[in-house]
Formats: structure tokens, C-alpha cells, sequence
């Protein structure tokens, strides 16, 4: 029972740090890809574009980040429960499915995407698109974790809460730039420790090597 417990605080630890390390490389590979972006369509950093291109634009920033947390998500998984690599795959087809009905519906609503984020001083929208990334992407993921966990409902429940939370905290404070960037920090490593205390304490995992 010991040695069980421990492997659970192992692979919590290890779960939270690992999923905020790459979801940083994946913010970091947005940043070059916003770039990039305005350097191909000529846009300048007020400037948002078509409602198309805002589209494109999260959708391709949903891919980056998407497939950073699906990768190591994955790599720990495997080692723990042989999860098939489809899951690397999981987070970006959740992204894009929301972003494009975000990008319609903000289109009929002459609203502009790029607007609703924490960086641009609105985390309540924010936080609301990632709540319904993590709605999504907890729906598909339910699909393969069923296999391995007794109570896996649970997961869509934990990964709706933790998307959301994790943008929510920078409500906190907005106007400050660095407290900012600190909370969005505290924010994804809360992200590791909601989805991985789930997994390990909440699903009830059939077995653990």
C-alpha cells in the first residue's frame, strides 16, 4: 500500500511539473508563431485581422499547445498504463473543434477573437473558451481513459475545472505584467495538479505497474 501511495505522489509530482514545463514550450511556440504571422499577413500588434485569420491564428496557437501537453501527457501515461499515442492527438482536435465554433459565432457577433484573452486584460473570457476546451477535450480523452480507469466520467468534470482554473487565477490581477505572468504560472502548474490528483486519486486506476 506504501509503495502504491508513493508511485501516486511520483507520478503527481512529476504529472503537474512536466504538464507546466510544456505548456510553457507551447506558449513559447505561440509567441514565434504570432510573429511569424504578422510578418507573413503584415499585420502590426493592434491589428487583428479577417475573423478567417483570427480563426486560423487560434487554431494554429490550439495545435502548438495542444500537442506539447498531448506529448508528455502521453509519454507519462505510457509508462504507467500503455496509453496509445491517439492521445497526443486528443488536446489540438479539442482546441480546433472549439475554436471554430468560437470563430463563427464571434464573426456573426463582429467580435474580435484575439480580444478575449488574459494578456489583452480579459480572463473572465478567457477563461470561459478554456473551460470549453477542457469540456471538449475531457468528452474525447473519456474515450480512451474508460479503458484503464473505473470511474473515468470523472475526468470530464476534472479537466472542464482545471482549463478553466488555470486562466481564471490571472483574474487576480491584470494590470501588472509580471504578476501576471506569475499567475498564469501558478495557473497551469494548478492545470497538473487538478487533471493528475484526478487520475490518480479520484478515477481509481485498474493498475499501476
Amino acid at each position: 500500500m506504501m509503495e502504491s501511495k508513493t508511485n501516486k505522489v511520483k507520478f503527481l509530482r512529476n504529472w503537474t511539473l512536466l504538464n507546466a514545463a510544456f505548456f510553457l514550450i507551447g506558449y513559447a511556440l505561440v509567441i514565434l508563431f504570432g510573429i511569424l504571422m504578422m510578418e507573413a499577413f503584415h499585420l502590426s500588434m493592434d491589428e487583428w485581422g479577417s475573423p478567417f485569420l483570427q480563426t486560423m491564428w487560434q487554431i494554429g496557437n490550439g495545435i502548438l499547445i495542444g500537442c506539447s501537453i498531448g506529448f508528455i501527457q502521453w509519454r507519462l501515461l505510457r509508462n504507467t498504463f500503455n496509453i496509445p499515442s491517439l492521445w497526443i492527438y486528443l488536446v489540438p482536435i479539442g482546441i480546433i473543434f472549439c475554436e471554430s465554433i468560437i470563430g463563427i459565432i464571434l464573426w456573426k457577433l463582429d467580435l474580435n477573437r484575439g480580444e478575449f484573452s488574459f494578456w489583452e486584460n480579459k480572463p473572465l473570457h478567457h477563461a470561459l473558451i478554456a473551460t470549453s476546451y477542457g469540456l471538449v477535450i475531457g468528452l474525447i480523452q473519456f474515450i480512451i481513459l474508460r479503458k484503464y480507469f473505473s470511474k473515468s466520467s470523472f475526468w470530464i468534470g476534472a479537466s472542464t475545472l482545471a482549463w478553466g482554473i488555470s486562466i481564471l487565477i490571472t483574474a487576480i490581477n491584470v494590470t501588472n505584467d509580471i504578476f501576471l505572468l506569475v499567475t498564469f504560472i501558478i495557473g497551469i502548474l494548478l492545470y497538473g495538479l487538478i487533471t493528475g490528483a484526478a487520475l490518480m486519486w479520484v478515477l481509481k486506476p485498474k493498475e499501476i505497474k
